[in-house]
């Protein structure tokens, strides 16, 4: 330890010096790098079951409580989202990236640079407690605001699309079943005044009939009765997240920290000057020997 203090107190002009020189080159480079601003969403995903009919036409509060607020899944589904394709030509289209981030239009491999400028400027961040942020950096603060409010809307349009389509295909197997219970009603019911017709005294055979037309048509109406709710539940507006802080513009720049740059340049130049006095030193020592 002596022999450091030693080695130190020797080069302490020099690495004094080193140390200040770096750190006027570092504050010089830190003010010309551009500022970067960012914008945050901040948002809960929201249970997509909540719209389906059997709870939006709840008479009854039922055993099994239906949260507002969604899971892991849906978590898990929005940070897919977020690094989909769907998603990221939609944003690269919509700001016109290709000009924002100077990429060459001419390069075969645009397409891939200015994708790699996105991811480089946005991102989805899960919390532990499964709240979301949308995190987008850029040198206009407007620019960030907007664009990370707007994934903010197509996140919402591209879960809602996929719920949707899956509610559209259960809305065809209710139409169809509705189709089969009417067609059974028109047999039954022509059963019944073939029956009555041709044989008007057997009354056992008719009433059975009768009954099975009456359950049919009980049926038909109850599939028909699911299926309208099904469909006006389809028709709401509604948004499948709900958001605890909208993006403004930023007034403060989230980077380049100068003071951080500067600290830690001149920090790893002061010791790297100590270590190469030590190893001088060092060397000298072996060569008197």
């Amino acid at each position: 330890m002596e022999e450091l203090i030693r080695i130190v107190l020797k080069w302490l002009k020099p690495i004094a010096l080193v140390g200040l020189l770096v750190a006027v080159i570092s504050a010089i480079v830190s003010l010309l790098l551009p500022a970067y601003y960012q914008s945050n969403v901040t948002f809960l995903t929201i249970n997509p079951h909540m719209m389906d009919a059997t709870n939006l036409f709840r008479q009854n509060a039922g055993k099994d409580p239906v949260y507002l607020f969604g899971g892991k899944g849906d978590v898990g589904r929005f940070m897919t989202y977020a690094e989909s394709r769907a998603l990221e030509g939609y944003i690269i289209d919509k700001f016109n990236l290709h000009k924002h981030y100077d990429v060459d239009t001419n390069d075969v491999e645009k397409d891939y640079w200015v994708t790699e400028a996105l991811r480089d400027h946005f991102k989805l961040i899960k919390t532990p407690n499964n709240i979301l942020h949308i995190e987008v950096l850029d040198k206009d603060p407007n620019f960030a605001a907007t664009m990370a409010n707007e994934i903010a809307a197509r996140l919402d349009y591209l879960n809602k699309s996929i719920l949707l389509e899956k509610k559209k295909g259960l809305s065809t197997l209710y139409d169809n079943k509705a189709k089969e219970k009417k067609n059974i009603i028109e047999v039954l019911r022509d059963s019944l005044n073939n029956s009555i017709e041709t044989n008007p005294e057997d009354t056992v055979t008719a009433n059975i009939l009768e009954s099975m037309v009456d359950d049919a048509v009980y049926e038909y109406l109850k599939i028909n009765s699911i299926n309208d709710k099904h469909k006006a539940a389809m028709e709401q507006e509604y948004s499948t997240l709900y958001i605890i802080e909208k993006a403004e513009p930023a007034v403060k720049r989230a980077k380049p920290v100068r003071s951080l740059i500067v600290l830690s340049s001149t920090l790893i130049a002061l010791l790297a000057m100590v270590l190469i006095a030590i190893f001088i030193e060092k060397l000298k020592s072996f060569e008197l020997e």
